[in-house]
């Protein structure tokens, strides 16, 4: 089948925009780096050197650097964007929700632990680009009234899951929710790409790999599952798989799950789950599914350079740089040893 011009443009910009990216090498090299100061000068790829420049060095910390490393994320994932027209736009609008969700997470975060929260520390999008007013939300008193402001938006039915949010204290239960209707979403748009098989396929993987995180985490946590029926049939649509998969995966103890998910497609993320089923830590469960489909999208983009599939690897790329960046620079203000920082 012939490709169109548009498909052929998106490809050949991803290719030529990664170039741009930091290699694994360099990100290796800002790791070793004795202090902040080190790792802005250091830091000199073309997207960081101008916003970088204008930073007031004598008010240098870890929050001010993750908030140009966030403005950087959101550029290019805009940049990409705007380059796009017709159903690429669309996925795109689409796929780009994913910096809304990210910012729903800080904010469930923050309201459960009843902390304050500033827009500074949330992933700084444009208006156009999110249907939640996030000003509104910071400023609400409590985990209830975020759950008022989803109500006339397209996470309305996450409402249902605050009460098993606060009886467990953790927002794993809600991060599910909002992730269901955000891959039903993407999914969809994805759907009618060309090369679109592959790219929902990739995207169904990475929805696995979230689930894994999120379902095996609140099994952890002790939390009753069973109530989390309601959203089988669209965690199963999202995979294209049975709604009897899910149910089985929610109901299992965690070894069986294990055996689950290796009688599935989905059997490359086991190995990289195994050592948190052993410590039974969240955190450990949270390293090890994106180590994993870091692995998995890697190996996609090197079997598939000239269709959308590496394009795909561009915008993950970009926002696992951005996971990486934060995590040096939040080390190095800690005084974190090198050899003690992890990357994804």
């Amino acid at each position: 089948m012939l490709k169109s011009a548009q498909y052929i443009y998106l490809v050949s910009r991803a290719h030529g925009l990664a170039t741009r990216l930091l290699t694994d090498s360099e990100l290796e090299n800002l790791k070793k780096v004795k202090d902040l100061f080190s790792l802005l000068d250091q830091l000199t790829k073309e997207d960081y050197i101008q916003p970088l420049s204008a930073l007031d060095r004598d008010r240098l910390d870890a929050a001010l650097l993750n908030n140009i490393f966030s403005r950087v994320y959101v550029d290019r994932l805009i940049y990409f964007t705007k380059i796009s027209s017709g159903k690429f736009r669309d996925f795109m609008m689409n796929y780009i929700r994913r910096l809304e969700v990210e910012n729903l997470r800080r904010v469930f975060r923050a309201k459960l632990r009843n902390k304050p929260i500033s827009m500074d520390e949330l992933i700084p999008i444009p208006r156009e680009y999110t249907i939640i007013n996030f000003q509104d939300i910071i400023n609400v008193a409590s985990l209830d009234d975020v759950s008022y402001h989803l109500s006339p938006t397209i996470y309305r039915n996450v409402q249902e899951a605050f009460p098993m949010a606060k009886s467990i204290n953790s927002t794993l239960p809600l991060e599910l929710a909002v992730e269901a209707i955000y891959y039903s979403k993407v999914i969809e748009a994805a759907n009618i790409l060309p090369s679109g098989k592959r790219v929902v396929e990739i995207l169904r993987n990475e929805y696995f790999s979230k689930l894994v995180y999120y379902i095996l985490g609140m099994k952890f946590l002790n939390a009753p599952l069973v109530v989390f029926e309601k959203y089988s049939s669209i965690m199963a649509r999202n995979l294209g798989t049975s709604v009897e998969f899910i149910n089985d995966f929610l109901r299992a103890r965690e070894d069986v799950a294990l055996n689950i998910i290796l009688r599935s497609k989905y059997k490359w993320i086991v190995k990289f789950i195994e050592p948190a089923l052993e410590t039974r830590s969240v955190n450990d469960l949270y390293k090890g599914v994106l180590h994993g489909f870091r692995d998995f999208y890697k190996d996609l983009s090197k079997r598939y350079p000239l269709d959308m599939a590496y394009v795909l690897w561009y915008l993950y790329s970009v926002e696992f740089e951005y996971l990486n960046l934060v995590q040096i620079a939040t080390a190095k203000e800690l005084g974190i040893p090198p050899d003690e920082i992890e990357l994804f």
